[in-house]
């Protein structure tokens, strides 16, 4: 028995979602000059307002050097900048510098003019069962 790539889900998910990190970089990269990690990063801050940088690895889906070396840049660029976590006085809280606020305000319309370009070659329904599709199938791993 042989598997069928093409309509393997775990090589198609895959092979899609590397398809549309790369084509998406040209939006963050080449005129901002963040790399994959610190856009997730950049994101993920600007999405939940302040975050661990333990917290950063799950939310972005990373490992925990990639965050740290992501951090670091982004620290040493002044997108982001670290405060006291008064829950918690061992772990750093990481949030966006007003620098860091004004970059992703930059890049975010370009993401979503990016984004429906892409997915102007579905329909509005079809982008609603997408989404519940990718929804439904983490659910099903999350359970």
């Amino acid at each position: 028995m042989k598997i069928d790539l093409a309509r393997f889900l775990p090589y198609q998910l895959t092979h899609l979602a590397t398809q549309v990190s790369n084509d998406f970089a040209c939006v963050y990269n080449t005129e901002f000059g963040l790399s994959v990690p610190q856009w997730r990063i950049l994101a993920n801050l600007a999405q939940y307002g302040q975050s661990t940088a333990k917290q950063l690895c799950s939310q972005a889906d990373m490992d925990k050097s990639t965050v740290s070396r992501a951090v670091r840049a982004l620290s040493e660029k002044g997108y982001i900048r670290c405060k006291v976590n008064d829950d918690d006085k061992r772990a750093t809280l990481l949030v966006l510098s007003k620098n860091g606020e004004a970059l992703y305000e930059k890049i975010t319309p370009q993401a979503l003019q990016w984004e429906q370009a892409l997915l102007s070659c579905l329909s509005n329904d079809e982008q609603h069962q997408l989404i519940a599709i990718f929804e439904k199938l983490k659910n099903k791993l999350q359970a």
